[in-house]
């Protein structure tokens, strides 16, 4: 091809056509511009649609973690439903009932338990750790970013703030007033915990500062349940909004 013009441009030199060749000569300047324009439209296009299919794929991997934090935060909440129900059974025990019962003690088992909000974040630090923006939706990424950088953070924090503050003097009191029991709790198929069983059941129930530091660590959870709900509302629109976009980029 290239030859075939070079030909063209000879003969019109030697036929002495200068104006022709100029036409000539400008006409092929057009034609490499239109070929380099078409050139890069292409590569662009195909950019564009690797491009796409990363960000389909990486909001299908989000999609997963968010979906897997939402059954974390599922399972935390009716947990701390269970251990502030506890706390408040043991709080009636003392009211209506003198003896140590096994339901008392198992009140006793549940309310001592913590748990850990395992957060499914490793597609989000890939995206953090990305040079390019990954997700071409701004609102969603400010979505996403809130979701990992504030709720799931202050999810951490009261976590945090529940083992080393509020539980802590509760813990104290424990220690201070319970032994470990005879009974046991069965856990799971073949494992049993032995549990806590008060020193002396009659000085407990008149015991202020256990029953401060129990009221305060129940009182704590139930803020984390409100909070806890406020953040499954936020975490089930964002994968709500995650799923729209997929659908939107695949059309």
């Amino acid at each position: 091809m290239i030859k075939f013009f070079r030909h063209i441009r000879k003969s019109l030199l030697m036929e002495n056509k200068t104006t022709k060749y100029f036409k000539y000569a400008i006409g092929e300047i057009v034609l490499v511009v239109i070929g380099i324009l078409i050139a890069l439209q292409i590569n662009n296009w195909n950019q564009n649609r690797v491009s796409k299919l990363n960000e389909i794929k990486t909001l299908n991997q989000l999609n997963v973690d968010l979906k897997s934090n939402l059954i974390e935060i599922i399972e935390l909440d009716s947990l701390m439903k269970i251990r502030s129900n506890a706390g408040k059974k043991i709080l009636n025990h003392f009211k209506n009932n003198e003896n140590v019962t096994d339901s008392l003690r198992y009140f006793f088992e549940r309310f001592n338990g913590r748990n850990i909000f395992n957060n499914a974040n490793t597609t989000y630090k890939n995206i953090e750790n990305s040079k390019s923006n990954i997700i071409s939706n701004d609102s969603l990424r400010m979505q996403i970013t809130y979701i990992y950088e504030t709720v799931f953070a202050n999810i951490h924090h009261r976590e945090q703030t529940l083992a080393e503050d509020h539980f802590k003097f509760y813990k104290m009191e424990l220690f201070k007033n319970f032994k470990a029991g005879s009974v046991k709790l069965k856990v799971i198929d073949g494992q049993t915990l032995s549990i806590n069983t008060p020193k002396d059941y009659k000085s407990l129930r008149k015991n202020e500062e256990y029953k401060t530091a129990l009221i305060y660590a129940i009182n704590f959870r139930l803020m984390r349940q409100f909070w806890l709900s406020k953040s499954l509302s936020i975490l089930k629109a964002l994968i709500k909004d995650v799923e729209k976009e997929i659908k939107t980029l695949q059309e």
